[in-house]
């Protein structure tokens, strides 16, 4: 008998006869006596009465479990149930009475998703095209980082691009904190490694310059102890470094590893064709998914929603944030709703993530751990939750070029300047929207 709770709410109970049960229990004992290896007993030769008093107990529990779950798993496919998470099993009556078997089976079922074509889907593909200023600033930015640091020929005041070596002590109430001070540190003024406040403080200095000021720690900062707080800082600047920029591209392809200039730039220009594509496919997936989320309405499988609720809470004491939680839930949701839809247009559309995407996505990830590429792979192909933080973004990237070929897309050339703005105003505009939905 199946009863309805609510539209994805369901329960029903089931009845195994207890000769059912004896008869799997009966096979059981049969393959226990071929194969224990009991002292006293030559293999295969165990007594079938011996293996009853000794494992009557555990066989009843096993097969008990195994008939429930066979049953239940029929009930499930003659009912065309696809399970949003595994069932609670409720026994209403005990096993060792040795009486027919009833359980009770409530889960929840994932909604029925009626998929549409993407014919009518109206969406814009902004690319930028690689130009020479683009390059040019990779280019200065590579001479930056390649500078060749040599100590000043005169004493001079500290300047942006200096590299500075320090020694400091920094006091809250009067008292260094922890992680407050340090011997020989490098610092390079400018690239914004260090908080503002502190790097102005040292600008207009000179080397063994003896420097003390104060500053504020920002409210966000990640160490509950200085967030917000004042404290005090006293440092000596041991010495001034300064960065000699690289006579020529040329100079500078050999230290990056390139053949020439040429070489160099070539390369710079493919790594900035990729991420300009990815910023252009990113944009075009958030356009899909808001798309996605106002033309399908259903119910949410609740625990599904709590589960997504639960992480995202953990996440937030993670990292000390402070989300407000109707936020919280409303992201919840969402992120529960857009995975079901991507989830059944892949399975619709048969989408599918091959063993050779799972295996070039993990070697990027051992490119991170070199030296230990062999843990890294047996860490994840140990773990279903890491192997399926693989595969999520990667079938989810297979859906939405799906959906992308088959929707009516008009390209639309800009700058790199004006993508980044666009990305940049979208998230604005994702902020500005939570803020008012406050």
């Amino acid at each position: 008998m199946v009863e309805k709770k609510t539209s994805l709410e369901k329960k029903f109970k089931i009845k195994i006869s207890y000769q059912e049960v004896e008869k799997r229990m009966e096979e059981n004992f049969l393959e226990l006596s071929k194969t224990l290896k009991i002292s006293g007993f030559r293999p295969g030769k165990v007594p079938i009465t011996f293996v009853k008093n000794r494992y009557e107990k555990d066989v009843l529990s096993k097969v008990t479990e195994k008939l429930i779950q066979e049953e239940g798993n029929k009930t499930f496919e003659s009912k065309g149930y696809r399970l949003a998470a595994q069932p609670k099993v409720t026994l209403l009556n005990k096993i060792e009475d040795k009486t027919d078997i009833e359980a009770e089976f409530e889960f929840e079922i994932l909604p029925q998703i009626d998929i549409q074509d993407f014919k009518g889907l109206k969406l814009s593909k902004y690319k930028a095209d690689v130009e020479e200023k683009d390059i040019i600033k990779v280019i200065d930015n590579l001479f930056n980082d390649y500078r060749e640091f040599k100590e000043l020929n005169t004493n001079r005041k500290i300047k942006s691009g200096d590299r500075l070596i320090i020694s400091y002590k920094g006091f809250l109430d009067g008292k260094i904190f922890d992680g407050g001070s340090a011997e020989k540190q490098t610092i390079d003024i400018g690239k914004n490694n260090y908080f503002p406040e502190f790097e102005n403080n040292l600008l207009g200095k000179s080397k063994n310059d003896n420097v003390d000021f104060d500053m504020t720690f920002p409210e966000n900062y990640n160490n509950e102890t200085l967030k917000g707080k004042k404290v005090k800082f006293n440092l000596i600047i041991n010495d001034v470094l300064e960065g000699i920029k690289l006579e020529n591209e040329e100079e500078l392809a050999k230290k990056t590893g390139s053949s020439g200039a040429k070489d160099l730039r070539n390369k710079i220009k493919n790594e900035l064709e990729k991420y300009s594509e990815e910023l252009s496919f990113n944009m075009l997936k958030r356009s899909i998914v808001d798309n996605l989320a106002k033309q399908y309405s259903f119910s949410l499988p609740k625990i599904l929603v709590d589960r997504e609720e639960n992480l995202a809470r953990a996440e937030n004491n993670k990292n000390k944030n402070k989300k407000d939680e109707k936020k919280l839930k409303e992201e919840a949701k969402n992120k529960v709703k857009i995975g079901l839809i991507i989830s059944e247009i892949g399975i619709k559309n048969k989408i599918n993530v091959t063993e050779k995407e799972i295996e070039s996505a993990l070697a990027k990830i051992c490119m991170q751990y070199p030296g230990k590429e062999k843990e890294v792979i047996e860490h994840y192909k140990n773990n279903p939750s890491y192997m399926n933080s693989i595969k999520g973004p990667i079938f989810e990237d297979k859906v939405m070029k799906y959906i992308s070929e088959n929707a009516t897309i008009t390209n639309k050339k800009i700058s790199s300047d004006e993508l980044l703005k666009k990305i940049s105003d979208l998230d604005e505009k994702k902020n500005n929207l939570t803020k008012r939905k406050k």
